[in-house]
C-alpha cells in the first residue's frame, strides 16, 4: 500500500473513519482516497482493516470527555457554513463529546455584539473573524491568551501568525488581489488602479466589510505612501470607482463574478481560486503595488466564556495538520500550520505559501478603530458612495 506522505496517511484514516460511522459512503471514500494518490485496491484495504471500528484519528482535539458541553463558534454563511457542518464540525463532537453552535454572521455584526454585551458575558465562546475587528476587541481585554499546553497544534503554526503572547492566533490567510474574467478582459491587470477601467463591470466591497477599508489604506499607500492619509485613497475611490457593483460578502462578488455581472473584482485568492477550480475563465493577479492586504481568520477563546477548556480544544482542533489541509484543499486558504505542504494542483491555486507570507502588507487594525478613521470612513462613504453614484 502506498501512502506517499504522513499527511495521506492521516487525512486516508480520517476518511476511513467518517465511512465507519457512516457519514461517507464507500464509494465517496474510495473516491477521495484516489485524490490523495491512493490506488482503488489500497483503498479497499484500508476499509477492509478498519472492519466497520472507527480508526483512532489523527487530528487533535480528542482526548478529553466535553460531554454535555456546548461550544458557541462564529461563522460566516454559504459554503464556510456548509463545510463547518458537514464536515469540521461532526468530527470534532465525535472526538469531545461536545455540541458546537454556529452564530451564523458577519465579522462587523460580532464585533457589535460583543462591544454590546461586555467581557464577561460574551454571546460567543470562540471567536473566528477578521484582524480588521479583533485588534481593538483585543485591546480591550475580550481574550485569553491561548495556553500552549492546551493547544499544542501552536508549536505548528508559522511564527508570525501567532499573535502577542499568543491571545489569538491567525489560523487561515488569504491575500488580496484583482481576479477577473480572462473571456471578458483581454489584457491582464498590472495595477489596483486598474479597477477605474472597468466601469460598472468591477466590484468592491461596501464599507462595512473589513476588506474595504483595508483598500482604501492600500490606495492611501499607491497614490501618497502612507496608509494613514487615508483622505486620499477615499478620494481616489469614490471618484474613479463609484459606479463599480458594491458587495457585502464575497460570496456575493463570487456569483457576480460567475454569472458575468462584473467582470473583475478586489477579491482574496480563496474566492478567486473557488471559482477557478469550478473551471470557470478566471484569473488572478498579485498587481504591481504588491497584495492589497489579507482576510486572515484569527482564532481566539472569549476571556468570559464559560467552556474555555473546551473552546482551546476547537483551537487545538482547528490548526492541526489534517484539519488544515482539509481547509487548505477545500477553500484554497493559506494554512497557518506550516507541515502542510503547498504543492501540485494546491500551488495553482494558493499564490501565498507560508514561507511568503511576509510579502502581505500588515496594516495597523488598532489605529483604524481607535483614531476615528474608520467611522470617519463610513461617513464619507456613505455620503459619497451609497446610493450617490
Amino acid at each position: 500500500m502506498d501512502i506517499r506522505s504522513r499527511g495521506a496517511a492521516d487525512e486516508a484514516a480520517w476518511l476511513a473513519a467518517r465511512w465507519a460511522n457512516g457519514r461517507l459512503s464507500r464509494r465517496e471514500v474510495i473516491g477521495k482516497m484516489i485524490l490523495l494518490g491512493l490506488s482503488v485496491p489500497a483503498a479497499i484495504q484500508i476499509l477492509e482493516a478498519c472492519g466497520g471500528e472507527s480508526p483512532a484519528p489523527a487530528a487533535s482535539g480528542g482526548g478529553q470527555n466535553f460531554k454535555g458541553q456546548t461550544l458557541v463558534v462564529t461563522s460566516y454563511g454559504g459554503t464556510w457554513q456548509q463545510f463547518m457542518e458537514s464536515d469540521h464540525i461532526p468530527d470534532f463532537e465525535d472526538k469531545t463529546g461536545a455540541k458546537v453552535e454556529l452564530a451564523i454572521g458577519l465579522a462587523k455584526d460580532w464585533f457589535a455584539k460583543m462591544r454590546a454585551a461586555g467581557v464577561n458575558s460574551p454571546p460567543y465562546d470562540v471567536v473566528v473573524m477578521n484582524e480588521t475587528y479583533i485588534a481593538q476587541l483585543r485591546q480591550e481585554g475580550f481574550f485569553v491568551n491561548l495556553p500552549k499546553d492546551k493547544i499544542p497544534s501552536l508549536a505548528t503554526v508559522v511564527p508570525a501568525l501567532r499573535m502577542p503572547n499568543d491571545n489569538g492566533v491567525l489560523g487561515l490567510v488569504g491575500p488580496f488581489g484583482i481576479g477577473y474574467r480572462t473571456d471578458k478582459i483581454s489584457e491582464k491587470p498590472t495595477s489596483f488602479l486598474d479597477l477605474a477601467k472597468y466601469g460598472a463591470k468591477s466590484a468592491i466591497f461596501t464599507i462595512g466589510n473589513s476588506g474595504e477599508p483595508q483598500h482604501v489604506m492600500l490606495m492611501a499607500k499607491i497614490l501618497t505612501g502612507d496608509p494613514k492619509n487615508w483622505q486620499a485613497g477615499m478620494d481616489w475611490i469614490t471618484k474613479n470607482l463609484c459606479s463599480t457593483k458594491q458587495v457585502d460578502f464575497s460570496g456575493t462578488m463570487q456569483t457576480m463574478l460567475e454569472q458575468g455581472e462584473v467582470y473583475a473584482g478586489f477579491i482574496d485568492s480563496p474566492d478567486w481560486a473557488l471559482l477557478k477550480n469550478k473551471g470557470l475563465p478566471m484569473g488572478f493577479v498579485k498587481p504591481r503595488e504588491g497584495w492589497g492586504g489579507m482576510f486572515e481568520q484569527d482564532m481566539n477563546v472569549t476571556k468570559g466564556s464559560k467552556v474555555k477548556e473546551l473552546g482551546f480544544a476547537f483551537i487545538d482542533y482547528w490548526l492541526s495538520e489534517p484539519v488544515q489541509r482539509r481547509w487548505a484543499e477545500k477553500f484554497w486558504w493559506t494554512p497557518a500550520n506550516k507541515n502542510v505542504k503547498i504543492s501540485g494542483h494546491l500551488a495553482d491555486l494558493v499564490p501565498v505559501t507560508q514561507d511568503t507570507l511576509g510579502q502581505i502588507p500588515k496594516w495597523d487594525y488598532l489605529w483604524l478603530n481607535t483614531s476615528g478613521a474608520r467611522d470617519q470612513m463610513v461617513q464619507v462613504w456613505n455620503q459619497k458612495m451609497t446610493g450617490h453614484c
